[in-house]
């Protein structure tokens, strides 16, 4: 029989629940190469038989573990974190602690039986760890943008030159995207699909990739609602007063990527019946864009579900 495995993931451990029987097993391990094998070590004290694992989504500080608990053979599922905050919740536990929250998700994981995960090719990987660098490199470029503007005579040459070099790092990583692309026959004919649709440009191409490549979304709607587009409205007791926001519960990236092709859409001849439709019934400029961060999304969702180039009769339907 298998057992059902545990792990609560931070930078730098990992604690970790194995359930035998009516008992509850619990390990501190680092979350790097070596606290795997000691993992593995313990695991076979128990058990010669592959585990149903299931981990909190805390984005590269569980892909590892993962990936790793996939290759040796495990069952994995990866629980989206808010889930396990408001069953945490509904249990009305006292406690809070990373041992306890080993045992939460481990209650979650045999009360809901989350899908099982299953890991992207390499080169999607590989991909997905160039996106994020680009991102991190822009944010260092702000920071120090800011830093600029407040700093003294003495550290301002310093700071120029640091946003330089980090510009040029900037440049180095969105071209070895573009040859990692090329170089991969199954990425490049996505990116090829995608790049058929008017506005998502090379910078946004590559994260949509990492978004759609391994994940097998049935509908839009549930592309959108990972993304964190999808709309809510907001309302309390008696009040009148009511908005509508989207969610923001998804993919921060992915937004982000999404949010300067829609700007620059806004203003395309093409999308101006849907612009002045949506203006028309009081909507928002900000709400707008969003509406057609959605709709693009929903334009690449279909070039690459049916793996046919976008068709311009479409437009702004």
């Amino acid at each position: 029989m298998r057992l059902d495995f545990q792990v609560d993931v931070s930078k730098r451990k990992i604690d970790c629940c194995l359930i035998v029987g009516e008992k509850y097993l619990y390990r501190v391990l680092k979350n790097d190469q070596s606290g795997f094998e000691k993992l593995r070590d313990w695991l076979k004290k128990y058990t010669t038989e592959p585990v149903y694992a299931c981990l909190e989504a805390t984005g590269i500080y569980s892909e590892h573990i993962a990936d790793w608990l996939h290759d040796e053979g495990h069952s994995v599922a990866i629980a989206n974190p808010l889930s396990i905050k408001k069953f945490a919740e509904m249990q009305l536990l006292a406690v809070k602690t990373d041992k306890q929250d080993a045992k939460t998700i481990a209650k979650y994981y045999r009360m809901t039986q989350p899908t099982l995960y299953a890991p992207p090719p390499k080169s999607e990987r590989q991909l997905k760890a160039l996106t994020r660098q680009v991102e991190y490199l822009k944010e260092m470029v702000v920071a120090n943008q800011n830093r600029f503007q407040v700093s003294q005579d003495v550290t301002a040459p310093i700071i120029v030159d640091t946003i330089a070099h980090l510009r040029q790092q900037i440049a180095q990583v969105e071209q070895q995207i573009q040859t990692h692309i090329k170089q991969s026959p199954d990425l490049k004919d996505k990116a090829d699909l995608l790049k058929s649709v008017r506005g998502i440009g090379a910078a946004t191409i590559p994260h949509l990739i990492t978004l759609f490549g391994f994940r097998t979304f049935s509908t839009a709607k549930a592309a959108i609602k990972y993304v964190g587009l999808n709309p809510i409205i907001k309302q309390s007791g008696e009040k009148k007063t009511r908005f509508i926001a989207i969610s923001k519960q998804g993919d921060k990236t992915i937004r982000t990527a999404l949010y300067m092709p829609a700007v620059r859409a806004f203003t395309l001849p093409e999308w101006q019946p849907f612009v002045n439709r949506l203006k028309a019934a009081g909507k928002t400029g900000k709400q707008i864009v969003c509406a057609i961060m959605r709709k693009l999304l929903v334009y690449c969702f279909t070039v690459l579900k049916s793996g046919r180039p976008y068709d311009p009769q479409i437009q702004a339907a």
